[in-house]
C-alpha cells in the first residue's frame, strides 16, 4: 500500500499497526463547595494575575469544563469496544482540565452543532482538532494550535488515484459535514461532495464503491488503512492546517487559560509525548516540513484560478 511521492509521515503512518494505549475514564461532574479558596481558584488567579471573568467564572462555579468531542474519529477520539473514550484529543482535553485544576465532561454533538453550541454557552470548548480559518474566526476564538494534519485524499484498492485538483472533478468525493475538506473541494469545483455526519462515516461507502474517494485527515485516512480498510492513499496531501481549541467570542479570560495550557504541554513535553503515544511515535503538534500549503492558502490559490 505504500506508493512513490506520498510525504514521509504519511508513507510511514500507513504502517501503524493497532494502536494500544492505557483506558481511562471520562471526566465526570463533580459538586463545588466553594470556589474563594479552592486549588482551582489558586492556579488560575495565578495564570490570570486576576480573579477569572465570564465563562472561566463559570467553569470554576460549577467545578467543571464542559469540553465537545467527535467519539468517531480515531486516532484522535474513538470508543473502545468496553465503551471507553480514548484518543489523542482526548489526552489533551483531560491534561488541558488537569492543569486548571477541574474535573472534565466531554460531550458528542454533530459536528455542524458544535460553533452554535458554542456561542450559546452549551459547551465551553471544542477540543476535537477544529481548523482555525478566517470565517470560523468572526463568530469564534481559537487558541494556539496544538497540532497539525493534512488534507488528504484516498481512494479504495484498486481503483484510479486522484492525485491532482483537475482529477478530483466530477468524481463522487465524501467528507465530514461542515469540515475544511467539504470547503477545499467547494473550492475546486465541478466535485459531486457527498458529505456525512463525520469523516469515519465516509468508510463503508468507500468500500462499498458508492465513492470514488473520501477526504479526511492525513493520520484518520492512514489510521483507516493501518485498521485494515481496504484503501490507500492517493497522491500527496493538499494541505496543511492548524488544529486548536475553540470558544466563544469574548471569553477573554477563559482564552488567556487556554493558551497557557497549550504553552504548558508545549513546554514540558507532554504534548509531544501525547502525539507520540497515538501517532507511532510522530510529533504531529509543528507544521509538517512537506512543502504543502497552509488550508487557506490552497483556497485562495483556487480561487484565484
Amino acid at each position: 500500500m505504500k506508493r512513490k511521492g506520498l510525504t514521509w509521515r504519511a508513507t510511514i503512518l500507513v504502517a501503524i499497526g493497532v494502536l494500544t494505549a492505557a483506558l481511562a475514564a471520562c471526566g465526570s461532574s463533580s459538586t463545588p463547595s466553594s470556589t474563594s479558596s479552592s486549588p482551582a481558584t489558586s492556579k488560575m488567579e495565578q495564570i490570570l494575575g486576576h480573579a477569572p471573568t465570564g465563562l472561566a467564572a463559570q467553569i470554576l462555579q460549577r467545578n467543571q469544563i464542559v469540553v465537545t468531542n467527535d467519539p468517531n474519529y480515531p486516532p484522535q477520539s474513538y470508543v473502545t469496544k468496553s465503551g471507553t473514550l480514548i484518543g489523542f484529543d482526548v489526552d489533551v482535553a483531560k491534561k488541558v482540565a488537569e492543569l486548571l485544576g477541574v474535573p472534565v465532561k466531554f460531550v458528542h454533538p454533530n459536528w455542524d452543532a458544535v460553533p452554535g453550541g458554542l456561542k450559546v454557552g452549551r459547551w465551553d470548548v471544542c477540543i476535537e482538532s477544529m481548523t482555525r480559518t478566517t470565517e470560523r474566526m468572526k463568530t469564534l476564538d481559537f487558541a494556539e494550535p496544538y497540532y497539525y494534519t493534512q488534507g488528504q485524499l484516498m481512494v479504495r484498492q484498486g481503483t484510479p488515484l486522484l492525485t491532482t485538483v483537475d482529477s478530483l472533478k466530477g468524481k463522487k468525493i465524501g467528507v465530514g459535514v461542515a469540515t475544511t475538506y467539504q470547503q477545499f473541494l467547494k473550492a475546486v469545483g465541478g466535485v459531486k461532495i457527498m458529505t456525512y455526519d463525520t469523516d469515519a462515516n465516509t468508510f463503508p461507502a468507500l468500500i462499498l464503491g458508492r465513492l470514488d474517494g473520501v477526504m479526511t485527515a492525513d493520520l484518520t485516512a492512514s489510521q483507516a488503512i493501518a485498521g485494515g480498510k481496504p484503501f490507500q492513499l492517493s497522491g500527496q496531501p493538499f494541505y496543511y492546517e492548524p488544529l486548536c481549541f475553540s470558544i466563544r467570542k469574548g471569553e477573554t479570560d477563559l482564552l488567556a487559560l487556554l493558551n497557557y495550557t497549550v504553552k504548558t504541554m508545549r513546554e514540558d513535553g507532554s504534548l509531544t509525548t501525547m502525539s507520540k503515544k497515538w501517532y507511532h511515535g510522530f510529533d504531529v503538534t509543528h507544521p509538517p516540513a512537506s512543502g504543502v500549503p497552509e488550508f487557506e492558502a490552497a483556497v485562495a490559490a483556487l480561487k484565484g484560478q
